[in-house]
């Protein structure tokens, strides 16, 4: 999983560090705290309180950069004064990738988005009490063109069964096509990738499980734009073709080339160039791309 270089990793713990020692300082919760060392001597759940409060006023940031009690450089201090955009949510931890974990916002509906959330000292399988989907409260921050949240994820003891999972799997794939995966802050919307009715379509077709929880969403966009429908079974066959290749064998067959759409063989051949020109003779040419060629050998 992609993680913070060690360098970043320091410097977020340095200058996060010192603005809980702040927060702290200024909302009167633990006065005497003076460096980082202090903040790290509280127990978790002084710390967790702190934490909560360190955003809940925008005075408090703002002051933090105004005074700079720490002495930080402007580049550093320009970090800190981005953490403005920070997104504070309960979230549904919907999947872990190599690039991070995403994050999507419980709120339904199409103003839900789906964040892109770099691990800090551990990685997200070492954080979370068990397998995404996973409930949980946290603050997203901005940091050096990435998103990381602040140390802390108040997770729920709630396990999604494999229905429920699905479903939050497939809102979290709404959420991309309709806001693009979100990996900076601030969002912008104007920024957002615009999915095609092509990209979409993809999307949708890319796995087993998005095929079988989308299936209503790739009908509209094939009724609403059946120029698409020879990509769509063009992919389909590709999908289809192991199982064909099985089939194939049973029967006895053990070499040749073929061409599939959908589920239906519609071209067979000794070589691709044979099966290439099978296909130009019985579909039309705006119908060639619902082909997908394979080899059985």
């Amino acid at each position: 999983m992609a993680a913070m270089s060690p360098d970043d990793l320091s410097l977020f713990l340095k200058l996060h560090q010192s603005f809980l020692v702040y927060v702290a300082q200024q909302t009167g919760m633990s006065p005497g705290l003076k460096t980082r060392d202090d903040f790290l001597r509280l127990g978790r759940d002084a710390k967790v309180k702190v934490g909560a409060a360190s955003f809940r006023r925008r005075e408090l940031l703002d002051g933090f950069v105004i005074s700079n009690p720490f002495g930080f450089s402007s580049e550093e201090i320009e970090i800190i004064r981005s953490w403005a955009h920070h997104v504070k949510a309960t979230f549904l931890i919907a999947k872990v990738t190599r690039e991070g974990a995403v994050f999507l916002e419980e709120k339904g509906g199409r103003a839900a988005k789906a964040y892109l959330v770099l691990p800090l000292v551990s990685p997200f399988e070492d954080v979370l009490p068990f397998r995404p989907p996973v409930r949980a409260d946290a603050l997203l921050l901005p940091f050096k063109g990435r998103i990381v949240y602040d140390g802390w994820l108040l997770t729920y003891p709630i396990y999604f069964g494999g229905g429920m999972s699905r479903s939050i799997r497939a809102a979290c794939d709404d959420a991309i096509v309709n806001h693009g995966l979100v990996k900076s802050l601030p969002f912008a919307p104007e920024d957002r990738k615009e999915y095609t009715d092509e990209e979409r379509l993809l999307y949708y077709l890319k796995t087993k499980e998005r095929r079988e929880e989308h299936d209503e969403e790739v009908e509209e966009i094939l009724r609403k734009n059946t120029a698409l429908l020879p990509i769509y079974h063009g992919r389909l066959g590709k999908v289809n073709s192991k199982h064909q290749s099985d089939m194939l064998r049973e029967v006895g067959v053990e070499h040749g080339w073929f061409a599939i759409a959908g589920d239906v063989i519609v071209a067979s051949g000794k070589t691709r160039d044979e099966v290439l020109r099978a296909v130009d003779a019985v579909l039309p040419e705006k119908k060639r791309k619902a082909a997908y060629i394979f080899e059985l050998g």
